[in-house]
This record gives structure tokens, sequence and C-alpha cells, in this order.
């Protein structure tokens, strides 16, 4: 709105001056009247000026106002817009979503749980719209329809629901897999004689990921006046992981009895390496078992079952399975059984 009264404005101001006449001193009169009129027509020009400066102020506070919406990330847009519009609604909904912002702490998604329902709400909308107009394009009567959009408005709520904990699971994952390389990062700066604190904040300015990041939040709850050790207890239940949490306590403890720290530190990040190798030799050795069974039904199964059905077929001197359950069975159910098989493999593989 602000942007097309601004535009409004300018045209306004535009059109003044394109209308105004063109000045002129004034001709055969006295000297006196000639600078008069060219006293007029400087006020009136430096009154064009103040215009045009209040004009140019107009715009630069549009453009100040178009940047920071530009770089509002859209889910907070979409938040804000759902609230402005249906605030009452989404208050009564949030009281539904009990444990919501735990899942949002953990997951380190910075958005209160009453502006994430609202947009929650926003993306269930969205979905169940294209789930309607999607059925509507593929000539699907009005029922089918509206029923598709609410499959798709009650999915979307689902997942949305579900996605503050699939990020955290996925932050607890690549933790994981970088606490053998920060452990060593940390022993080797605490060998030099640097101590602790700075060693995390040495690791929270490298480039390790979601660990970076933690570790980052731990030296601001020290900062802001809470204890070495409540940052680390503190880190310790967010994650909620068992390797995070031998790490945490073996750190404190050495911290709170004097040991030496650096070699409790390499202890443990070759203890984790050592686990990671067993669990991927473990995984190479059901793949090797699973990989027979994934071409069995890949290959094996969808030739049996043609062969199969066109022998049955000439021995009954006709089509035992129609043309569409064909290629029901061949299309989706065979291509279903080999994901739910890859799915699997991938679900095992070591963290």
């Amino acid at each position: 709105m602000g942007f097309i009264e601004f535009l409004e404005r300018l045209g306004g101001k535009t059109l003044e001056v394109t209308e105004a006449p063109l000045r002129r001193i004034p001709e055969g009169k006295t000297i006196q009247e000639r600078l008069r009129a060219l006293k007029e027509i400087q006020k009136e020009i430096e009154e064009e000026k103040k215009q045009l400066s209040e004009i140019e102020k107009i715009a630069e506070e549009i453009l100040e106002w178009r940047k920071e919406e530009v770089t509002q990330p859209f889910s907070e847009r979409l938040a804000e817009t759902m609230l402005r519009y249906f605030k009452g609604p989404i208050e009564f909904l949030a009281h539904f979503f009990s444990g919501l912002d735990v899942d949002l702490y953990r997951a380190n998604i910075l958005m209160s749980p009453l502006k994430y329902v609202a947009y929650m709400l926003g993306v269930s909308l969205f979905v169940g719209i294209f789930g309607v107009l999607l059925a509507y394009l593929l000539y699907q009567p009005l029922v089918i329809s509206l029923s598709a959009g609410l499959l798709g408005f009650i999915g979307g709520l689902f997942y949305m629901r579900l996605y503050p904990r699939l990020v955290w699971r996925k932050r607890v994952v690549e933790v994981e897999k970088a606490l053998p390389y920060v452990l060593r990062h940390i022993a080797s700066l605490l060998s030099a004689g640097v101590g602790i604190a700075e060693a995390i904040l040495s690791v929270a300015k490298a480039d390790y990921g979601p660990i970076s990041e933690e570790f980052e939040l731990i030296i601001r709850d020290m900062r802001t006046g809470s204890s070495f050790e409540e940052a680390m207890t503190k880190f310790e239940e967010k994650m909620a992981s068992e390797n995070v949490s031998r790490v945490v306590k073996q750190v404190l403890r050495a911290v709170k009895f004097g040991g030496n720290l650096a070699d409790v530190l390499y202890k443990l990040a070759e203890d984790f390496s050592f686990e990671y190798r067993m669990k991927l030799v473990e995984y190479v050795q059901k793949v090797n078992g699973v990989s027979f069974i994934y071409m069995f039904i890949t290959i094996v199964m969808p030739t049996m079952f043609v062969i199969g059905i066109l022998a049955a077929s000439v021995m009954a001197k006709t089509l035992v399975l129609n043309i569409t359950a064909m290629a029901v069975i061949l299309l989706l159910a065979f291509p279903i059984m080999s994901f739910i098989i890859i799915n699997m493999i991938k679900s095992a593989e070591p963290r």
C-alpha cells in the first residue's frame, strides 16, 4: 500500500510540474518589476526543491521498507499474514500442539510457537488448495476434488508439525558425524595450552556444520552469565544424544576433578571412530545380503510374473489378467517394493 501511495503522490507532483506554465521574465517593464518577478520565480523554484526533497525522502523510506520486506524470510511473512487475519483460530489451535516450543528449540528454529502454528496453517492451506486444483485439472468430480483438498490440508498440517522433529534428528546426526573431528580439534588446542572456552570458541568459528552453531550458543550462554557446566548441560539436553551425553559428562568430570582433558578427548574421538568402523562393516554385510533380495524383486520377479501370466493365458486361451491390472502391478507394485528396500538400506546406513 505504501508503494502505491508513493506512486500516486509522485504522479501528482509530476503532473503539477508538467502543467506549470513556463516562467519568463517580463519584457518591456521597469527594472524593479523585473527584479520582483525574478524573486517570485526564485521562491517558486525553492518551493519545488522542497517538494522534490520530500518526494526523495518518501522514496528512500519506501526503498528501505521494500529492502526489509525482501530480506525477511517467506516463512516469517506468511506467518505474520496468517496472524493478521486468523489470530483467534490460530491461538485456539496452538493449545493442541503441546511440546512444540521444545521441538522448535531443539531444531534451532527461531520462531515462537504461535507464529509457527500460523506458518503451519498457511502451508497447509496452500497444500489443500493445490490438491483441489490438481484434482480439478484431472477432471475429477467436485466431491473427490474437495476430498483431495481436505487430505492435502490434513497431510500438510501433520507434516509441518513433525518438521521440527525431523530437523532436530538431522542436526543430531550431523553433530554425531562431526564429533570425532571436533574432539581432535579441541584436544590439539588443549595440548597447546589453550583454555577450554577458547577451544570451544575456535570450533564455533570453524565450519563443522550444526555443531559449530551449537558451540556458538554455548559461548553466548557463558557470556550472558551461565557457567560452563550449565551451558554444557543445556547443550546435552538439547541434543538428547547418547554420544553427546558421553562427551559432556567426560568433559565436566575432567574439568571438575582436574583430569587430563586432552587425553580424554583423544580417547573419545578414537572410540567414536572405532564404533563407526564397526557399524560400517556390519552395514556392508547387511547390504550384501539385501542386494540379492533387491535384484530378485526388481529383475527376476517381474520377468517371472509376465511369463506366468502369458503361460496361464495360453493354457486358458484367454487373458487371465487384464492389461490395466498388469500395468498397475508392473508400474506401481514392483517399484514400490523396490523403493521400500532402498529406503530400508538407506535407513540402516551408519550415522
